[in-house]
């Protein structure tokens, strides 16, 4: 069976491009379509030098790596170029357009969303600016009407399985992303003194009201993330709040094994943090609403808080502190998420589209 992969870009090394390493791993000689690729990113370069990447024309315009959010209105006109005409079957992984790609019949296209893209349909309550509606509203036309081509939907989470059936109107099979639960577990963990938060630093991401919290209990916190709220993020810290912008990834396993537990302040889609954090053996305390519901168990693994204010958050971090989370139960939990768990999940999942569809005699 002749298979390739398809990816909105490969820009940066986030939670998404670890899920489509693994999917090429699963298939090994299957094609990566994507956008457009920064090659010269070591993390990108480590995990798919030995892979076949093809770009699509955006990959030619100049200073990619800064623009290429700007250039996501002609990700559509990207993808529907590329040939797949001799692929018996075609797996997308999505948040944005890469399902918008033009098959054959008798090929199979299955889509692996995480979620509709949110800058179009605004789950978490971002506005967008009023100049660019004209046009955002073409794109969600378009949106739609691509999403027609896909033959069978898998869902990263029960959350997006039903913004999936609310846009798009279909239905959707669930597999979750997996954390590495072999590199990280509560033996690295350790005390130390803070609790932590890892978020883009944009407006609804709501980090403003946990350094507000913070402000007030004097506890200590510590933030990890960039974005257009960073220099305001750090303006409004008091003393007890350390922002620490970018860091390696061997600091950020690091913070994350030696924190009191993680804070999440906005609505996610899924929750990868919250499970990696568990993975060490770290409650978390969310907002409670989106994916968290699926990742973190109220009063053994974490709680939640159910206002957007910094009183609310304050509450549920005394709350927590009473709980005396156990990290095995927080271990427990995230094995549920594990890379082999997903392994099989996915070829369970293609074995069962094949038996029902056009990929049956290939």
């Amino acid at each position: 069976m002749r298979i390739a992969i398809v990816h909105d870009d490969l820009i940066q090394w986030g939670g998404a491009e670890k899920v489509l390493a693994e999917i090429s791993n699963i298939f090994p000689d299957a094609p990566i379509y994507t956008a457009i690729a920064d090659l010269k990113n070591p993390l990108i370069s480590k995990n798919f030098k030995n892979k076949k990447i093809t770009t699509s024309f955006l990959q030619k315009l100049p200073f990619l790596k800064t623009l290429y959010k700007p250039l996501m209105p002609l990700y559509p006109i990207a993808f529907e170029q590329f040939d797949f005409t001799k692929f018996d079957l075609v797996i997308s992984q999505t948040t944005r357009f890469a399902k918008s790609i033009i098959t054959k019949p008798e090929t199979t296209h299955i889509c692996y969303i995480h979620t509709p893209p949110r800058f179009l349909w605004n789950f978490n309550g971002e506005k967008n600016n009023k100049l660019l509606e004209p046009l955002f509203s073409k794109l969600r036309i378009f949106d739609k009407v691509s999403s027609k081509r896909v033959d069978y939907w898998v869902s990263g989470s029960e959350n997006c399985r039903e913004r999936v059936k609310e846009v798009y109107g279909f239905n959707s099979k669930v597999l979750y992303p997996f954390v590495d639960t072999e590199k990280l577990n509560p033996s690295k963990s350790f005390d130390g003194g803070y609790y932590l938060i890892i978020s883009r630093l944009n407006k609804y991401k709501n980090v403003d009201i946990a350094v507000k919290a913070f402000r007030n209990n004097g506890r200590q916190l510590k933030i990890v993330g960039v974005g257009p709220e960073l220099g305001k993020i750090r303006e409004s810290a008091s003393e007890n709040i350390e922002v620490l912008g970018k860091v390696s990834d061997a600091l950020l396993e690091s913070l994350i094994a030696g924190c009191k537990g993680l804070i999440i302040t906005a609505e996610e889609d899924f929750g990868m943090t919250s499970i990696e954090a568990q993975a060490f053996g770290k409650g978390v305390i969310c907002f409670g609403q989106g994916g968290v519901l699926e990742t973190v168990i109220p009063g053994k693994t974490g709680n939640y808080y159910l206002e957007k204010t910094p009183q609310s958050l304050n509450q549920a971090l005394e709350i927590f502190v009473s709980l005396k989370i156990n990290p095995t139960d927080c271990f427990t939990n995230a094995k549920k998420f594990s890379k082999q768990k997903f392994k099989e999940q996915l070829r369970s999942h293609i074995n069962d589209y094949k038996k029902s569809s056009k990929l049956a005699n290939t």
